[in-house]
C-alpha cells in the first residue's frame, strides 16, 4: 500500500537533506540549518491533520560560514606547510563540493583539494586532518554514487577519530554514516536511528558541545516521528529544546515548528497551536521572510480549523497565501486556496468561496494532479452548498475522473469519497450514494483510516433513514457512536501519554538542578563545616515539618477526591440515562411524523378510490383538490422525519418538491416553468402547514386558469425577509389574469376562503391582484 503523500515527501526531504548536509567545518565551527518539506495531508482527520513545508539546502551543525574563497589562493601561497594549510585546503574542497550540485568540473576541483589536504596531513602526521580528509572524500564518492567505497573511507575516518578521542569530529562522522541508510524502508530507517542515537549522539555529548547535542537530538526526533512513535519523538524534542534554551540559543523556529507538527498529528490542538505561535514569533525575531513562513501560517490555520475557530483559520490561511504568492509556488497556492474556500463554507459564505476558487482557476492554473484534485473537490463542495446541482454534477464527474488516475488505495483518494457521497445524498441519487459508500468502506479499511470509516457510518445512517431502512440505520448509528467513543479514548490516551512525557522531562530537569545544588552544598561543607552542619539540622527539621504537613494535606485531598469520584460517577450515570431518553424521544418523534405521513397517504388513496365512483366533474375535481391539499401536508411530515431537525422545515427543499409534485400531477412540465426564489428559511409546523396549503391552492389555481389552451407561461414563487421578523410569500403568474370583480367573487370559493382563513390563522395580511397576470401576496410575522 502506498504511504500518504506527506510521509513520502518527508522521506524525500531527508534524502535531499542527507545529500547536501556535508558538514562544512573549520577547526572550531561547523554549519547547519534544516527546514522540512511537508505537502498535502489527508483531509481528516479527524483526524484530520495536512501540511506544506520547504527546505533550505544547507548543512547540519551550527551557523554556516561564508568562506572568502577569493582570498584563499593568496592565503595558501602565504601559508606554510602546517595544519593551517590543511584547514584551508579542506575549506576549498568543501566550497567546490557544495558548488558542484552534480557538475563534474567542480567535483574534480573538490577532489583535488581533498587529496592535497590528505597528503599534507599524512606528511605532518596530523590525525584530525587525515580523518577530515577521509570524511570529505567519503562525501564526494557518495555524490558520485560510489557508495561502497564511500563507506570504506567513512569507516577509516571513524577509526582515526576514535583512536585520538576527537569526539566532535566523531559525532559528525557517525551522522554522515547514518545518511547512507535510506528512510524509505523500515529496516534501514531503524538502523539509521540506531546510528544517530547510539553512536552520533554520545560522541557529541562527550565533546561537550551542547549546541551540536541539541541539533542531533532534533534530527533524531525527526527520524523517530517517521516511525509513528510520536510520544518518543516529543520526549526527544523537549530534551533538545531544553538544551537550546540552556545556552540561550535564539533560532528556535525550526524546533518549535517540528513540535507543532508532531502535536498536530496526535490531535493535541492546544499544544500544536502553542508551538505554532512560538515558531511564528521566533521567525519574526530572526527576520525570516522565506517561504517557510507559509508553512508556519498554514499549520496555525489548520489547527484553528480543527478547533472550529474559522475566522482565525481564515486569517492565517490568507497570510500563508500571501507568502506563497510572493514566491509563486503554484502547488502551495492551490492547496491554500482550497483550504480558504472550505473555511468560507464553514463560515456560511459559499458565494465568497466560489469567487476565490474561480479567481484561482484563472490566475494560477496547474497541471499537477493533486492540485486539480483538491480544487475540484472544493468546487464540488461549494456548488453543492449553493444548491447549484448542475454545476456540482460537472465537478463531481471531473473528481471521479481524477480519482481514476490515482493509485486505488492512495490516501489522497479520501479527498474524493466524502464530497461525492454528500453530493449524491443532496441530489437524491440514493443508489449512486449507496454504491459509492460501499466503495468508500473498502477504501478506508484498506488504508486503515478509522476516522473516515466512522464518518462513513454516519452517512450510511442518513441514507438508510431517508430510504426507510430503519434497522440498518440504527445499526450504522450504533457503530458510528461506538467508533467515535473509541477514537475519543484513543486521542485522550495520546494526550495523557504526552503529558506524561512532559512530566518526565520536567522531572529530569529538576533532578539535574538538585544534583547541582548538592554539589554546591558539598563545597560549602568543606569550607564551612560547622556552620553548614547547623543549617542542615535546621533544614532537616523544617523538611520533616513540611513533609508532615504535606502528608496530612495529601490525606485530606484523597478523601475529597474519593467523594468527588463517587459524585462524578452518579452524574455520569444520570447523563447516560438522559442521553438514552433523548435518543429514544428523537426516534419516537420521527416515527410519529412517519406514521402521520403514511396516514395522509392512506387518506389520499381512499380519496383516489372514491373518485372512481364519482360521476360529476365537480365532485371529481373537488376530490382531486383535496388530494393535492393532503399531499402538501404529507410532504411536511415527510421532511420532518427525514431531517435532523425535528421541529422545523427547510423551506427551499419543501417548496421545490411541492412545485415538482404539482407539475407532475397536472402534466405541465413542457408548458409551464417555475421560478423559485426561496431564501434559506426554516419554519415550524404551525406556520409551515398553512403556508403549504396556501401555496398549493395558489399554484393549482394558476395552473388551471392562468394558461388556457395549454399556453406557455411562468409561475414565480418567492419567500423572503422584508425585515428581521417579517416574511413575505409571493405567488404570481404571467397568465390571463383575473377578470373584473373576479377577485371579489373568488373570495366566495372554497379555495379562496381557505387561503384567507389560513392567513388569519398565522396573523398574516393576504392580498390578491389580477393585472397582467395574477399575484397573491401574504405578509406575516415570524419569530424563530
Amino acid at each position: 500500500m502506498k504511504p500518504p503523500r506527506n510521509v513520502v515527501v518527508i522521506k524525500q526531504c531527508h534524502e535531499i537533506k542527507r545529500h547536501y548536509c556535508t558538514f562544512k567545518r573549520t577547526e572550531a565551527q561547523y554549519s547547519t540549518q534544516v527546514h522540512y518539506i511537508f505537502t498535502i495531508n489527508m483531509r481528516r482527520q479527524i483526524i484530520y491533520v495536512v501540511i506544506l513545508m520547504t527546505m533550505v539546502h544547507v548543512a547540519f551543525a551550527a551557523r554556516r560560514i561564508d568562506y572568502d574563497v577569493a582570498g584563499f589562493p593568496f592565503q595558501l601561497k602565504q601559508s606554510k606547510e602546517d595544519t593551517t594549510r590543511v584547514i584551508l585546503l579542506l575549506q576549498l574542497s568543501d566550497h567546490y563540493f557544495h558548488k558542484a550540485s552534480g557538475d563534474t568540473k567542480y567535483l574534480d576541483s573538490s577532489l583535488l583539494y581533498e587529496y592535497a589536504a590528505e597528503q599534507l596531513s599524512k606528511k605532518l602526521n596530523y590525525p584530525k586532518g587525515i580523518g577530515n580528509s577521509y570524511e570529505q572524500l567519503s562525501k564526494i564518492l557518495h555524490v558520485q554514487n560510489n557508495t561502497a567505497k564511500a563507506r570504506t573511507f567513512a569507516d577509516k575516518a571513524i577509526e582515526i577519530f576514535k583512536a585520538h578521542d576527537l569526539f566532535l569530529e566523531l559525532g559528525y562522522a557517525y551522522y554522515d554514516l547514518s545518511g547512507y541508510y535510506s528512510i524509505n524502508t523500515s529496516d534501514e530507517l531503524t538502523e539509521r536511528i540506531r546510528i544517530v542515537e547510539q553512536l552520533a549522539l554520545p560522541a557529541f555529548q562527550k565533546s561537550g558541545n551542547i549546541l551540536k547535542e541539541a541539533d542531533v537530538l532534533k534530527e533524531l526526533a525527526d527520524l523517530v516521528q517517521l516511525t509513528g512513535n510520536y510520544s518518543r519523538a516529543l520526549a526527544i524534542l523537549h530534551r533538545s529544546l531544553q538544551l537550546y534554551q540552556s545556552i540561550q540559543y535564539t533560532k528556535l523556529e525550526d524546533i518549535y515548528d517540528l513540535l507543532g507538527a508532531v502535536y498536530s498529528v496526535t490531535g493535541n490542538n492546544e499544544q500544536a497551536l502553542k508551538y505554532g505561535l512560538l515558531s511564528l514569533n521566533a521567525a519574526a525575531a530572526a527576520n525570516d521572510t522565506s517561504i517557510q513562513l507559509a508553512t508556519i501560517f498554514n499549520r496555525i490555520g489548520s489547527t484553528y480549523n480543527r478547533m472550529k475557530k474559522y475566522n482565525a483559520a481564515y486569517e492565517y490561511f490568507q497570510k500563508a497565501l500571501t507568502v506563497a504568492k510572493k514566491y509563486n509556488n503554484r502547488e502551495t497556492i492551490d492547496l491554500l486556496i482550497s483550504k480558504i474556500s472550505r473555511t468560507l463554507i464553514a463560515l456560511n459564505k459559499p458565494h465568497e468561496a466560489l469567487e476565490v476558487l474561480q479567481e484561482a482557476q484563472q490566475k494560477y492554473p496547474s497541471e499537477d494532479i493533486y492540485s486539480r484534485l483538491y480544487l475540484t473537490a472544493s468546487f464540488l463542495m461549494t456548488y453543492k452548498e449553493l444548491k447549484q446541482y448542475q454545476q456540482a454534477q460537472k465537478y463531481c464527474d471531473q473528481l471521479l475522473d481524477i480519482s481514476k488516475n490515482l493509485d486505488k488505495y492512495e490516501p489522497d483518494q479520501s479527498e474524493v469519497q466524502y464530497p461525492v457521497t454528500e453530493f449524491y445524498l443532496a441530489t437524491h441519487q440514493y443508489e449512486l450514494a449507496r454504491k459509492h459508500l460501499a466503495q468508500s468502506d473498502t477504501f478506508y479499511k484498506a488504508i486503515q483510516s478509522p476516522l473516515e470509516l466512522n464518518q462513513n457510518h454516519f452517512l450510511w445512517f442518513k441514507l438508510d433513514s431517508i430510504q426507510g431502512n430503519y434497522l440498518a440505520a440504527i445499526a450504522h448509528y450504533q457503530m458510528y457512536k461506538t467508533l467515535s467513543d473509541s477514537l475519543l479514548n484513543e486521542t485522550t490516551s495520546k494526550h495523557i501519554e504526552q503529558l506524561q512525557v512532559e512530566f518526565e522531562t520536567e522531572k529530569k530537569d529538576q533532578d539535574i538542578k538538585m544534583l547541582e545544588n548538592a554539589t554546591k552544598l558539598q563545597q560549602n561543607r568543606l569550607t564551612q563545616a560547622n556552620h553548614t552542619r547547623n543549617w542542615i539540622i535546621g533544614a532537616v527539621l523544617l523538611l520533616l515539618v513540611i513533609i508532615g504537613l504535606q502528608a496530612n494535606n495529601s490525606w485530606i485531598k484523597q478523601q475529597a477526591n474519593k467523594k468527588l469520584k463517587v459524585q462524578q460517577q452518579e452524574i455520569e450515570k444520570k447523563n447516560s440515562a438522559l442521553q438514552h431518553l433523548i435518543t429514544e424521544k428523537e426516534w419516537l418523534i420521527k416515527e410519529i411524523h412517519h406514521r402521520v405521513k403514511n396516514n395522509f397517504h392512506t387518506v389520499s388513496g381512499l380519496l383516489a378510490t372514491q373518485s372512481e365512483y364519482l360521476k360529476t366533474n365537480e365532485a371529481i375535481e373537488a376530490v382531486s383538490e383535496s388530494h393535492h391539499r393532503i399531499q402538501a401536508m404529507s410532504l411536511i411530515h415527510q421532511k420532518l422525519y427525514q431531517s435532523d431537525n425535528l421541529s422545523a422545515i427547510y423551506m427551499p427543499d419543501y417548496v421545490y418538491e411541492l412545485a415538482d409534485y404539482l407539475r407532475d400531477s397536472f402534466n405541465i412540465r413542457k408548458s409551464v416553468q417555475f421560478n423559485l426564489q426561496i431564501e434559506p428559511i426554516e419554519l415550524n409546523l404551525s406556520h409551515c402547514i398553512p403556508l403549504g396549503l396556501i401555496m398549493n391552492e395558489a399554484i393549482t389555481n394558476s395552473i388551471k386558469y392562468a394558461f388556457p389552451d395549454k399556453k406557455n407561461g411562468t409561475i414565480c414563487i418567492s419567500l423572503k425577509h422584508t425585515s428581521e421578523s417579517n416574511l413575505q410569500l409571493t405567488i404570481s403568474d404571467d397568465g390571463v389574469g383575473l377578470r373584473q370583480n373576479l377577485a371579489t367573487q373568488s373570495h366566495q370559493s372554497m379555495g379562496m376562503k381557505l387561503m384567507y382563513g389560513l392567513s388569519e390563522d398565522i396573523d398574516g395580511k393576504f392580498s390578491i391582484t389580477g393585472h397582467n397576470g395574477t399575484e397573491i401576496t401574504l405578509e406575516f410575522i415570524y419569530d424563530a
